[in-house]
C-alpha cells in the first residue's frame, strides 16, 4: 500500500510540476509578447518621425526648386515651366509621404517587389548605398 500511495504522491507532484512549468512558460511568452509589442511600437514611432522629417525635407526642396524656376522664368520661360512641374512633383511626393502610414508604404513596396523584382532589388541596392553614404557623412569624424 505504501508503494501505491508513494506513486500517487509522485504522480501528483509531477502533475503539479508540469502545471507550474506550463504556467511559467505562459508567463514568459506573455512577457516576450509584451516586450516585442513595445519594441515594434517604438520602431514604428521612430520610422514615422523619420518619415515626417523626410517629407519636410522633400517639401523644402520643392519650394527651393520653385524659387529657382521663378528666377529662371524671365530668361527661359519654357524651362521654368518644366522646373515648376518638377517642383510640384516633389511637393506631391512630400504630401504622399505625410499621408501614408509606414505599414501602407511597406505593403506598397512589397506589392511592387512581387511585380518587378529586378527593379525592387536595384532600388534597394541604390537606397542602401545612399543610406550608407548618409550615415558615413552624418557620423562624427575623428581627428588625427
Amino acid at each position: 500500500m505504501d508503494t501505491t500511495q508513494e506513486r500517487e504522491r509522485t504522480s501528483e507532484r509531477a502533475r503539479n510540476g508540469a502545471q507550474d512549468f506550463a504556467a511559467a512558460a505562459d508567463d514568459m511568452k506573455s512577457t516576450a509578447r509584451d516586450a516585442a509589442g513595445h519594441l515594434i511600437d517604438e520602431a514604428r514611432d521612430f520610422a514615422e518621425e523619420r518619415k515626417a522629417a523626410g517629407a519636410d525635407n522633400v517639401a523644402r526642396l520643392g519650394h527651393a526648386v520653385h524659387g529657382a524656376a521663378d528666377q529662371l522664368a524671365n530668361e527661359l520661360p519654357q524651362a521654368a515651366g518644366f522646373i515648376h512641374s518638377a517642383a510640384e512633383t516633389l511637393q506631391g511626393a512630400a504630401s504622399g509621404l505625410r499621408e501614408r502610414s509606414i505599414e501602407d508604404m511597406a505593403e506598397g513596396f512589397s506589392s511592387f517587389a512581387r511585380r518587378q523584382p529586378a527593379a525592387a532589388f536595384a532600388g534597394s541596392v541604390l537606397a542602401g548605398f545612399a543610406l550608407a553614404r548618409f550615415l558615413k557623412s552624418a557620423s562624427p569624424r575623428q581627428e588625427r
